[in-house]
């Protein structure tokens, strides 16, 4: 099945990926000192999808979307929890 490069679909695939790893990251008990670090450590499959998919597959603008999550996502954790 051939993948059609498109920003949309980069978007929702970093969303997901996100969404999914952090569902998984809240089943373990973490400190109050740790309050951040599910969130950023569930964007780290965004960041390996997003490399596989720039330099292995060269879908670009599917990788530019997941850049978009991944960025604004982490932007939004530093800001919100302080």
């Amino acid at each position: 099945m051939k993948i059609k490069d498109n920003f949309w679909i980069g978007l929702l695939a970093g969303a997901a990926s996100f969404g999914l790893f952090f569902l998984l990251l809240r089943l373990f008990s973490w400190g109050d000192s740790y309050r951040r670090a599910p969130y950023l450590l569930a964007f780290i499959p965004g960041i390996i999808l997003f490399r596989m998919l720039l330099v292995k597959w060269k879908y670009d603008q599917t990788g530019r979307g997941i850049l978009v999550v991944t960025v604004v996502g982490m932007l939004l954790v530093f800001f919100l929890f302080k």
